[in-house]
């Protein structure tokens, strides 16, 4: 599996690239966040034929090859943060557009590169502040070791842009893997504001 490091990535940001001085660059998800996510992975929501076949219609077929690449665990997160998107969004303009379950789908693709368990992940999580966002992806930089797989974890946002490019996956659902760690909700480029609220929303439960 190729990681960002690989595909000629370069970091867009959400307005400026920038966050204000003294602000967590890694404020979405929580230690609490993933224990939920730890209980609802024991029933492996994607293993449904049913859920299969609706991923299948929502992904193109690059796309869908990014999906499947997953861990178990990851696919089931997937497909229920997208299945909570797509009930926030059925009343509104944007539902049946499948390019924002695309985006739920494949939001956390990145973390394919980083082969963390659970507890590891945990750990990752609560250094995430201590680290900071420019010494994350220089240990991502590095060629092998812990720090690196914690790095391409802090970082998985912006390596899954880069490998759903790559792929020649749809735009709107690379944008959505770039900026879903630390999007403050509202607008982002290609997303209505609307769709992101709903993506950010659908992601926490």
């Amino acid at each position: 599996m190729r990681d960002g490091s690989s595909l000629g990535y370069r970091a867009r940001g959400w307005t400026s690239g920038r966050r204000p001085a003294g602000e967590d660059p890694f404020p979405r998800v929580t230690l609490l966040d993933l224990a939920r996510r730890a209980v609802g992975a024991a029933h492996d929501a994607a293993s449904a034929p049913a859920e299969r076949a609706w991923v299948r219609s929502v992904l193109t077929e690059a796309e869908l090859a990014l999906w499947e690449g997953q861990t178990a665990y990851d696919r089931s997160h997937s497909v229920r943060v997208a299945r909570r998107l797509e009930r926030r969004l059925e009343a509104t303009p944007h539902a049946g557009d499948t390019r924002w379950p695309a985006a739920a789908l494949l939001h956390d693709v990145g973390k394919t590169t980083t082969a963390l368990s659970m507890v590891e992940r945990a750990a990752a999580t609560l250094s995430r502040r201590a680290v900071g966002l420019a010494r994350a992806r220089t240990w991502a930089a590095r060629p092998t070791g812990l720090r690196r797989r914690v790095g391409l974890y802090l970082t998985h946002g912006e390596i899954g842009a880069a490998m759903i490019r790559a792929a020649g996956g749809r735009d709107e659902v690379a944008l959505w893997a770039e900026v879903h760690q630390t999007h403050p909700g509202g607008h982002a480029a290609g997303i209505p504001a609307a769709v992101v609220d709903a993506l950010l929303a659908a992601d926490t439960g």
